[in-house]
């Protein structure tokens, strides 16, 4: 019987994987997540097939101390948590959960802007407090302009629900979508050029090399002064300090943050003692970043409906059973 490990699972989750896998496999669940600080038993060095969630670090540091790893089962469609390239050279395939949360993310990403815009979340906490007429001058997003950086499956579904605003949008992407074009007329540019135009500027590009930092210094310089920044794809798309220091300074209006660059240190589930003196000072900006008053931030969340999640329960089961029966294995990474 193969030994399948889930690290950082809620109650709902292995409820879900116990009635669909206790049968089949030698199952263990974890509630902590997986990174090379974590200590692993001699029943999970072990294990053939393990899953985790995005904030596990499957660093090579982390992966050696399995010995007998086939499979890993991500449960989310991004994988730059997970080093690809040990895995590829040690035969360990990594399956993914792609498009569980399109349409979730996408409503999401509008939520955290209508936020932030119109001060939504202020204005409640100014009532609670016994303020009926606080000050909440705000924005409506009629006619403006929103910069979309990624149109695969999230940013093509913003397109959608930016011309429902009556926006106007441009788009930046290696990959041009023709639907979007010949449909809503959408126009491509470079990034430079949508940081220039746009009032508000939307971040759904995967974490690559190329995409590191891919908002920084330069092109926050270019962004009009009411410009928005929204995030809700990976942290490390902006670079911290730039987008801290225009904020501060008033350069740009505000942010929209979902996602944040290092953020498991800051939810104290990666220990500090062995960090390079870069992840800390990013992780010190993180702490100055999420009190400033043009700043919307929310603990990664955007994910987290119960559509998407079943979508992500289901499919990780769905990639198992390919993998243990030698079928194609569609989500392959």
């Amino acid at each position: 019987m193969k030994k399948i490990i889930f690290y950082d699972t809620k109650q709902y989750e292995q409820n879900f994987f116990e009635k669909e896998l206790f049968q089949n496999y030698d199952v263990e669940f974890k509630t902590y997540e997986l990174n090379e600080n974590t200590k692993i038993s001699y029943s999970e060095a072990n294990a053939e097939i393990i899953s985790v969630f995005t904030a596990s670090r499957l660093t090579k540091e982390t992966l050696v101390k399995f010995k007998k790893l086939k499979l890993i089962l991500t449960r989310s469609v991004g994988y730059s948590h997970i080093d690809i390239d040990f895995c590829s050279k040690q035969g360990i395939i990594v399956m993914n959960t792609p498009h569980y949360g399109d349409y979730t993310v996408a409503e999401f990403t509008f939520g955290l802007l209508l936020n932030l815009v119109r001060r939504i979340c202020f204005g409640v906490n100014e009532l609670k407090q016994g303020d009926m007429y606080p000050e909440t001058f705000g924005m409506e997003l009629y006619s403006k302009t929103i910069g979309i950086v990624g149109t695969g499956a999230i940013g093509s579904k913003i397109v959608k629900i930016a011309k429902g605003f009556s926006m106007n949008v441009i788009c930046c992407d290696v990959n041009e979508n023709i639907d979007l074009k010949n449909e809503f007329f959408v126009k491509y540019t470079d990034l430079d050029t949508l940081c220039k135009l746009s009032d508000i500027i939307s971040l759904h590009s995967p974490l690559t090399p190329k995409t590191y930092h891919m908002i920084n210094e330069k092109n926050i310089s270019l962004m009009k002064e009411n410009a928005i920044i929204i995030n809700t794809a990976r942290g490390e798309l902006i670079d911290t300090e730039a987008l801290y220091s225009a904020l501060l300074d008033f350069k740009i209006k505000g942010a929209a943050l979902d996602v944040l660059e290092f953020e498991e240190v800051i939810s104290n589930k990666r220990p500090t003692d062995n960090l390079d003196l870069k992840n800390l000072r990013t992780s010190l900006i993180n702490n100055k970043l999420l009190n400033l008053p043009n700043v919307v931030a929310t603990p990664h969340i955007a994910y987290d409906t119960k559509e998407a999640v079943d979508r992500i329960l289901n499919t990780t089961v769905e990639n198992l059973y390919q993998f243990n029966n030698g079928n194609e294995l569609k989500n392959k990474v």
